[in-house]
C-alpha cells in the first residue's frame, strides 16, 4: 500500500492537517524563532544526535525487524509529531495553563501546570496522528510492535520538533551566553530523552492500533489494551513533568525518570512477549523448513540465544561480527516475510553477500 492515498478523504484531512500546523505555529512563535537567530542554531548537532540515538534504540527494540515493511506509516507519523502536533500543542497548552491558573491561583499553576495541561493536550493530539495513520495502512498494522513503532515515530517527531523549540527559547532568555545556555539545554534534552514523547507515545500507539485492527477480539478487550496503554503514556507523561519531589538532587532528578523507564519496560515486555509467539508460530510452519527446521530457526527467538548463535557461527565459519550479523538479519527477514508472502522467500545464497559461506569452511552454528 502507497503512501499516496488520494482515493481517501482520509488521507487529505492528513495531508491538510500537516500544511495547517506549521501555519499554526508560525502565527503563535515567528517571532521567537526570528530573533533567537543564530544561537538556537548551535543546538541543532546535539539535536541530530538525539534523533539518531531514539533510532538506534528503536532499532534494537524491534528484534524481528517490523519496520521494513513499515517506512510509509513510520514516516507519515513522524511528520504528523513534527507538524501538526508542534502546533496544536502551543496553542492548546497556553489555553489549558491559563484554565489551571483561572482555576487554582498562580502558585499552584507554577507547580503543577506543565505535569496537567501536557498529558491531556500533547497526548491527544499524538493519538490522533496515530489513529489517522494507523486507518489509512490499517492492513499493515497487525500486531502490538506495529503499533509501539508507529506511535514512537509520531512521539519523535513531536520531540525533535519542541526541541528546536526550546533551543529558540532558551537563545531568546539568555541575552548573555545564548549559544551556552542552547548547548546546555540540547545536552539536557538529550539524557531525559530515554522516556520523553517518543516512549509515551510507544505505549499509547500500542492500545490504539490495538484497539483499531483486532477486531476478532470483543469491543471490551480492545477497549481494555487501549485504556491500559494509554494510561501507561498519560502516567508517563504526568511523571515527567511533575515537580520533583524533595530530597537529594540526584535523586529527585532522576527518580521520576526512573519510575518512567520501568513504566515503559512493562509495557514493552508484553508487546515482545506478542512478538515472540508470532514469530514462534511462523517458524512452526511447514514453509519455514525451507528456510530450517524449527529447532535450528529457535535461537532466533531471544537476544541471549542469538549471541550464542553468532559466537558460534564466527567460530565455525571464521566471518566476522558484520557478516554473522548480515547472515542473522537474512534469516529473520526470510522467515517474517512468510507472514505476508505465505511462502518463504528462497535464495541459493544462504551467507552474506554474494558469496554464501567461505570457500572450504564447514559451519557448525545453532541456526
Amino acid at each position: 500500500m502507497s503512501w499516496f492515498q488520494p482515493r481517501s478523504a482520509l488521507f487529505w484531512v492528513y495531508c491538510v492537517a500537516v500544511v495547517v500546523g506549521p501555519l499554526l505555529f508560525l502565527t503563535q512563535a515567528a517571532g521567537q524563532v526570528w530573533f533567537a537567530g543564530a544561537a538556537a542554531l548551535a543546538a541543532l548537532p546535539i539535536t541530530a544526535l538525539t534523533l539518531l540515538v531514539i533510532g538506534r534504540i528503536l532499532f534494537a527494540l524491534d528484534p524481528f525487524r517490523a519496520r521494513r515493511h513499515l517506512m510509509a506509516p513510520l514516516m507519515m507519523g513522524a511528520i504528523w509529531g513534527a507538524t501538526v502536533w508542534t502546533g496544536l500543542a502551543m496553542w492548546a497548552n497556553d489555553h489549558l495553563s491559563r484554565a489551571v491558573t483561572n482555576l487554582f491561583g498562580d502558585r499552584f499553576a507554577i507547580s503543577w501546570s506543565a505535569a496537567i495541561t501536557a498529558p491531556i493536550d500533547e497526548e491527544y493530539i499524538k493519538a490522533i496522528g496515530i489513529a489517522v495513520v494507523a486507518l489509512l495502512f490499517r492492513s499493515r498494522l497487525t500486531r502490538p510492535m506495529h503499533g509501539l513503532l508507529l506511535g514512537a515515530a509520531v512521539g519523535l517527531g513531536a520531540q525533535i520538533a519542541e526541541d528546536c523549540l526550546y533551543s529558540t527559547q532558551t537563545a531568546l532568555s539568555s541575552p548573555q551566553t545564548p549559544v551556552a545556555d542552547v548547548l546546555l539545554v540540547a545536552v539536557l534534552r538529550l539524557v531525559t530523552a530515554l522516556t520523553s514523547h517518543w516512549a509515551m507515545s510507544a505505549l499509547a500507539g500500542v492500545g490504539i492500533v490495538m484497539a483499531l485492527v483486532r477486531t476478532d477480539r470483543s469491543w471490551l478487550w480492545r477497549f481494555g489494551v487501549f485504556a491500559l496503554f494509554y494510561g501507561l503514556a498519560f502516567t508517563m507523561h504526568v511523571l515527567f513533568d511533575a515537580p520533583r519531589p524533595p530530597g537529594p538532587p540526584l535523586v529527585s532528578t532522576y527518580l521520576p525518570i526512573l519510575i518512567d523507564l520501568v513504566i515503559f519496560a512493562l509495557g514493552y515486555a508484553w508487546v515482545l512477549a506478542g512478538e515472540r509467539r508470532w514469530f514462534r508460530g511462523l517458524i512452526a510452519r511447514p514453509a519455514a523448513r525451507a528456510i530450517g527446521s524449527e529447532a535450528a530457526l529457535a535461537p532466533l527467538l531471544t537476544y541471549h540465544r542469538r549471541r550464542e548463535a553468532r559466537a558460534a557461527l564466527r567460530h565455525s565459519a571464521g566471518w566476522t561480527r558484520k557478516q554473522a550479523l548480515a547472515y542473522e538479519r537474512d534469516l529473520v527477514d526470510r522467515v517474517t516475510d512468510l507472514d505476508i508472502s505465505g511462502q518463504s522467500r528462497l535464495s541459493g545464497d544462504l551467507g552474506p553477500g554474494s558469496g554464501g559461506l567461505p570457500e572450504g569452511r564447514v559451519v557448525r552454528y545453532h541456526w
